[in-house]
């Protein structure tokens, strides 16, 4: 979601990479094991997603819903690859040198997190966590993402069989918003839609975008495809369709989408999440 980096005084707290370790993990302590086997777990789920992506709207997971035509294709698998092979990228920061490429740094949070890794930080991310009951959060242009507490206590992946979770859909739409958590909600899912809004960088939609960042499952139903594009929650649920082989998704260009805006906003207030100046779930 990897290069280590000392850089100004106000960084001067920035801790190295273990040695032992596969990717950047800080501050994780003895669930450092468990983000590690959340970020190994990516590989098969984002392999399924890619070929299913690369079949566009033929595809049997809900492509048209989340991306609504073929010429998303190229994006959706671009992003996809991007986070299995977790690409570096280059003028993040903190940076020492903003043409080395680093990949994404996963700090668990604490109550000294924000002193840490510097004053720089447009917000501290141990009071949002707490405040916002959110998985995690990106601060746009940041090499870190910020885990909560309550993204530790989720399960790395779904359990049980396939179509366990797979949400209902009742006149053209998902009948239970708020039931695609149980789709969702996974530890290695949440890392991949952290590392969405990494790889999609500033136009990835937040808090402050027009249109906010969307959570709500027909909310995520009823952008247009370049809207979906930026929106990780799209992302997020593809993934879960993907690797729980659900088949049945709204279609997008069928009443009662496009939802009129006081319905949009209305699921919206229905998902479980809130609102905050970057980007989080």
């Amino acid at each position: 979601m990897i290069l280590a980096c000392i850089t100004q005084i106000s960084f001067s707290a920035d801790t190295t990479q273990a040695q032992n370790q596969k990717y950047d993990i800080r501050d994780c302590n003895h669930f450092t094991d468990e983000v590690e086997i959340a970020l190994d777990r990516r590989v098969e789920p984002l392999d399924a997603a890619i070929n299913a992506a690369k079949q566009g709207v033929r595809s049997p997971h809900g492509f048209q819903a989340w991306f609504k035509d073929d010429a998303a294709i190229p994006k959706v698998t671009e992003i996809l690859k991007n986070i299995k092979s977790m690409k570096g990228l280059r003028r993040l920061i903190p940076y020492p040198n903003p043409w080395i490429a680093q990949p994404p740094v996963f700090v668990c949070v604490n109550e000294s997190t924000h002193i840490r890794y510097g004053k720089r930080l447009r917000r501290d991310p141990y009071k949002f966590c707490q405040e916002s009951g959110s998985f995690g959060l990106y601060m746009f242009g940041w090499k870190y993402i910020f885990l909560c507490e309550k993204f530790l206590k989720l399960t790395t992946t779904p359990l049980g069989p396939a179509k366990k979770y797979c949400p209902t859909i009742t006149g053209n739409r998902f009948t239970v918003p708020a039931e695609l958590a149980r789709l969702a909600d996974y530890k290695t899912y949440v890392l991949i839609h952290e590392m969405v809004h990494f790889y999609v960088g500033k136009s990835s939609l937040g808090f402050n975008s027009i249109p906010p960042e969307a959570y709500a499952s027909n909310v995520c139903v009823n952008f247009d495809m370049k809207t979906s594009l930026r929106n990780p929650m799209n992302f997020q649920y593809f993934v879960g369709m993907v690797e729980n082989k659900c088949t049945e998704a709204p279609n997008p260009f069928l009443p009662p989408f496009p939802l009129p805006l006081p319905n949009v906003v209305k699921e919206k207030q229905q998902s479980n999440s809130t609102g905050t100046i970057d980007a989080f779930l």
